[in-house]
């Protein structure tokens, strides 16, 4: 994993994984028949563990009614996960760089609870009139994609992560500007008179 995550598909030999494993280069072949079935194995595994921790948060996610405790949730688990382990973003982002045929399956792969979870929040609210007319699809995603973004450029991209602290700070600056933007003028307007 860490051999693909540092470089990429095409520049991981099985000849440097082989080494890294402590086998022979006949022993991966025995188990895989070709580089790309090693590496989709790698994918397939990355994606199980991402699924696991769904899973996990599902009931978790269940009790969260408010929009801005589903960002809070979602955004604090993404980035504390990119934060301990950075080798599912530089696979995802290797594998869309190669344009490799398993860039689709990590993008798949974000498909999490929370995300389903903020959209339906979304709809309903746009639906009540507590939020402003807005695509919920568009609006979770460009959530997803600002989490992203920080991520890549915060703990890949950087030669020195945030701390914490400054990851809390982007965290509910990130909730403020979407909540904010979501509300429903006549929502605004109502609960400045009560």
């Amino acid at each position: 994993m860490d051999l693909f995550a540092s470089l990429g598909f095409k520049g991981a030999t099985t000849r440097a994984i082989a080494q890294a494993a402590g086998v022979s280069e006949a022993i991966i072949f025995r188990h895989f028949a070709t580089k790309e079935d090693l590496y989709d194995a790698i994918i397939t595994t990355c994606i199980e563990k991402r699924q696991e921790v769904w899973e996990c948060e599902a009931p978790v996610i269940k009790r969260r009614e408010d929009i801005s405790d589903l960002l809070r949730g979602f955004a604090q688990g993404l980035i504390s996960r990119n934060r301990q382990d950075q080798t599912f973003i530089r696979l995802m982002l290797y594998s869309a760089l190669e344009d490799h045929k398993f860039r689709q399956r990590f993008f798949e792969s974000h498909r999490s609870p929370y995300m389903l979870a903020i959209r339906e929040k979304i709809r309903r609210g746009v639906e009540s009139g507590e939020f402003s007319e807005t695509d919920p699809q568009l609006t979770m995603l460009s959530f997803f994609w600002s989490l992203l973004q920080y991520s890549v450029n915060r703990f890949v991209a950087s030669a020195e992560p945030p701390t914490k602290e400054a990851d809390a700070r982007f965290i509910d600056n990130l909730i403020d500007v979407y909540v904010t933007s979501l509300k429903s003028p006549v929502s605004t307007e109502t609960a400045a008179i009560a």
